[in-house]
């Protein structure tokens, strides 16, 4: 079984140099405890003391919404995967920064809190359900116990973690790095884009990979489900004033070349084609930001990012209508 923990602050979501090993930590050298559930991904929904950021005032008072609403466990069976979310006091979003250093207090308070999500299982599990919640426990109450008492013992602990991580991933392909569950896009998705540099979640270069574009996606899932047969441009001016701007046009032009991209690419996964509006903007968005790249003649990934702005255009111009 694989456990994977994220973090969710109001406007990042991804892995946390201080908490994401805690699946691995607490897994370590642990044996199977049923079929029923192959996978756990847990999300660590942190509290933000604010100010947000100018034009994200709405995204903060959403984040915290839905904070005040958790815990929320779903279990999805056919596929052998559960969701636990719950609102963690392990650390304060502001303070999210990536640095190889892992903080002991905040992974301490993470194990105990990942702990007592797992629990949650208890009211999701069946009799029927091939799996053995107290083992899992008995599991991770032992793990918890090993936590160490310095920081240069988790140190230790952790690069160990690491590297067993890395040697997993070095046997797998670049699609089954991505971890993507293919049931949630167009079955003709992937077959288009198909490149994994398209699909990439930690790549900003990636058309969805930066906050934006995360986003983004996610929330023009949310909304085709009630707008079907809806224009992706009614969508991302719906988006741009939950975003806080007073509409497309009001956004500033980073945020919007970021958007135009990721809306397009959105539509390709979860539409199977791009709108022709949607892939005119985002050709017109790769144009700027490739003259504002070359602009800046010495930044260090200026040709990683006009290459990743070729790949992206040359996709775009392929693509069919839908």
């Amino acid at each position: 079984m694989k456990m994977r923990i994220y973090a969710k602050s109001y406007d990042s979501w991804g892995g946390n140099p201080h908490l994401s090993l805690i699946g691995d930590f607490l897994l370590r050298e642990a044996s199977s405890f049923g079929t029923a559930i192959e996978e756990i991904e847990f999300t660590l929904v942190l509290p933000d003391r604010g100010p947000p950021k100018t034009t994200l005032g709405s995204l903060f008072e959403t984040h915290h919404r839905y904070r005040a609403s958790l815990p929320k466990v779903t279990f999805h069976r056919k596929k052998k995967r559960v969701e636990i979310a719950i609102a963690s006091e392990a650390m304060d979003g502001r303070d999210w920064k990536f640095t190889p250093i892992t903080d002991l207090t905040i992974f301490s308070r993470g194990v105990v809190e990942v702990i007592a999500g797992l629990d949650l299982l208890q009211k999701r599990l069946k009799t029927s359900d091939d799996f053995n919640l107290d083992a899992l426990m008995s599991q991770c109450a032992a793990s918890k116990a090993l936590v160490p008492s310095n920081e240069n013992d988790l140190q230790i602990i952790i690069a160990e973690l690491r590297a067993a991580d890395e040697k997993r991933r070095a046997g797998m392909s670049p699609w089954e790095k991505l971890g993507i569950d293919w049931e949630n896009f167009h079955p003709k998705a992937k077959s288009i884009l198909d490149d994994p540099f398209f699909w990439n979640c930690t790549d900003d270069f990636s058309p969805n990979g930066n906050d934006t574009g995360a986003d983004l996606l996610e929330g023009y899932r949310d909304w085709l489900k009630k707008h079907k047969e809806g224009h992706p441009a009614k969508f991302v001016e719906a988006l741009a004033k939950r975003w806080g701007y007073n509409g497309r046009t009001d956004m500033d032009e980073e945020t919007r070349d970021e958007a135009d991209v990721a809306l397009a690419f959105a539509d390709i996964k979860l539409r199977g084609g791009c709108d022709a509006q949607a892939r005119q903007r985002a050709l017109d968005a790769i144009k700027n930001q490739r003259r504002i790249a070359n602009d800046a003649t010495d930044w260090p990934h200026l040709q990683e990012r006009l290459k990743a702005l070729d790949r992206i255009e040359a996709k775009l111009i392929t693509v069919a209508e839908v």
